[in-house]
């Protein structure tokens, strides 16, 4: 009896934590060492992450290779050791600066990934400060919010050709610290984040008019600490502090100005995490869930958007169960979809994934299962009412 409840109880964390994860793959953890507070940019086809907080303040950097799923340590971080800057990417040039060493700081690096050496530019023309947020639009790079001894609104523009700060229009929200930021096209966006208690508004800024609107507020709760980025036109933001370590992820969409929840976080609740996209996929990883410090690291993959179909789950059949090297799949659905069907282990890693394409009425599709080992897995298949079904491979 005590075995098969405990079979049970791992057949309910899988199927949750499977029905959770189905937009995220976990990839080769960091290279460096488990830490929070760190910085990130993508520059082409390659990202990167330095500094950050492990016990000590930190000063190593690394480049993240997508197609290998491979870390290699580049060029030290030319300033000082420390934690909670900022990064950007304008062109093919990193940029980094701000952040807390002991004191907070206001130098302002470059970083040229040809030849693996950075340059110390302008200081930034705002206060020494940690805790802000900071994007790119187009040829110009924007810092603004933070902390300098208090929560700040100020708000600066960087022009990488002139090596010159100008500082512009304030935050349009109120003066706070730990927000989020990312950039949309032609748009800059600052939302979240701290000043007495934890901020749920959501700013959008037209460099053009030097201008700030208010839209609509974050879909999850107000919080800090959070992580955000842009792919194609749409924004996401995601994990965070609101008391309590969050795993929620949100997609934003200027032209309905709506928030819509996407698929939680695969690597579980946290904050002071990095995040940045490449292309049309996201990535997160380290940061600090409140017990320990991570090195784990996610991809994001907005993949295809999948219609979801209704059925009659008492004529949805999957055989055989024990299953040798094929798996049958018959249902009848109400109309025409592009829908998924993963095979997830008891941890709630997918395994297995393929795409049908489902016709209205009877459907009948196999799944080649011959390449997995023996063992007990949860099938998954995607639809208004997500069908799942333990399956036990012989």
């Amino acid at each position: 009896m005590k075995k098969l409840l405990l079979f049970l109880l791992f057949a309910f964390l899988g199927l949750s934590f499977c029905a959770n994860a189905q937009n995220w793959t976990q990839k080769t953890d960091f290279g460096g060492t488990a830490r929070y507070g760190a910085v990130c940019f993508s520059i082409g086809t390659k990202g990167y992450v330095l500094t950050g907080y492990d016990g000590v303040n930190k000063q190593d950097f690394w480049e993240y290779d997508p197609l290998t799923d491979t870390w290699t340590q580049k060029a030290d971080f030319w300033g000082t050791v420390r934690r909670y800057a900022v990064a950007f990417s304008i062109g093919g040039k990193g940029y980094v600066g701000t952040g807390y060493d002991g004191v907070n700081k206001q130098d302002f690096w470059e970083y040229n990934p040809l030849t693996d050496t950075w340059t110390q530019k302008s200081d930034f023309g705002g206060t020494a400060r940690c805790l802000a947020v900071g994007f790119s639009i187009g040829g110009k790079g924007y810092v603004g919010t933070g902390y300098d001894g208090v929560n700040k609104q100020d708000f600066w523009e960087y022009d990488p050709l002139t090596d010159t700060w100008t500082q512009k229009a304030d935050f349009g929200g109120t003066t706070r610290s730990e927000a989020v930021g990312f950039s949309i096209n032609s748009k800059g966006y600052i939302g979240i984040g701290y000043n007495s208690n934890f901020k749920q508004d959501f700013w959008e800024y037209d460099p053009l008019t030097d201008t700030w609107t208010q839209k609509t507020d974050f879909g999850g709760t107000a919080r800090e600490n959070a992580v955000g980025f842009s792919i194609n036109s749409k924004g996401y933001i995601g994990v965070g502090n609101d008391g309590n370590p969050k795993q929620d992820f949100w997609e934003y969409d200027p032209l309905t100005d709506t928030w819509t929840q996407k698929a939680d976080f695969g690597g579980g609740p946290r904050f002071y995490a990095i995040g940045f996209s490449m292309g049309n996929k996201g990535y997160i990883g380290t940061g600090n869930s409140g017990v320990v410090y991570k090195k784990d690291f996610w991809e994001f993959n907005l993949g295809t958007d999948y219609v979801r179909f209704n059925y009659f789950s008492d004529n949805f059949l999957i055989y055989p169960n024990p299953v040798g090297d094929i798996l049958n799949i018959e249902f009848q659905a109400n109309e025409a979809s592009l829908t998924k069907v993963e095979l997830c282990n008891l941890l709630g890693q997918v395994i297995l994934e393929k795409t049908f394409q489902v016709q209205n009425g009877e459907n009948n599709f196999t799944f080649k299962v011959n390449t997995i080992p023996k063992g007990v897995y949860i099938l998954k298949v995607v639809g208004d009412n997500s069908f799942t079904k333990l399956i036990v491979k012989e």
